[in-house]
């Protein structure tokens, strides 16, 4: 699986990882970047070594996404255009991929079938 370097992830989240167990360091185990902007914030919990993501979406404390075990992941991407930053996760299987967007502001988009896959 093709992933950014952490210090990529780092700058994206404005934030260092939380493990989740503290004798865990990266890449190996599940790992937890947090963001807010305003009233809204994103967790995205990854694990590098199986390629497991979790993603949670709140928004004035209330879950608005969220999405677990999320699999087949072929890569992440850390994309910056204009004054737009993000990730993007491909998965295999055909499904398209998933955009986190976190800033301006933290928002998803994901059209989990391809068109014409039905």
């Amino acid at each position: 699986m093709e992933l950014p370097e952490l210090a990529d992830l780092v700058w994206l989240f404005e934030d260092e990882p939380t493990p989740e167990y503290e004798d865990m360091t990266w890449p190996v185990g599940l790992h937890s970047f947090r963001l807010r902007r305003g009233a809204r914030e994103v967790i995205f919990s990854l694990d590098p070594t199986s390629g497991e993501v979790y993603l949670r979406i709140s928004d004035g404390g209330e879950d608005v996404v969220s999405l677990g075990r999320l699999r087949s992941l072929e890569g992440l991407t850390v994309e910056k255009h204009g004054e737009r930053e993000g990730l993007v996760l491909r998965f295999a299987r055909g499904f398209d991929p998933l955009r986190l967007e976190t800033r301006p502001i933290i928002r998803l988009s994901w059209d989990v079938m391809p068109l014409g896959a039905w």
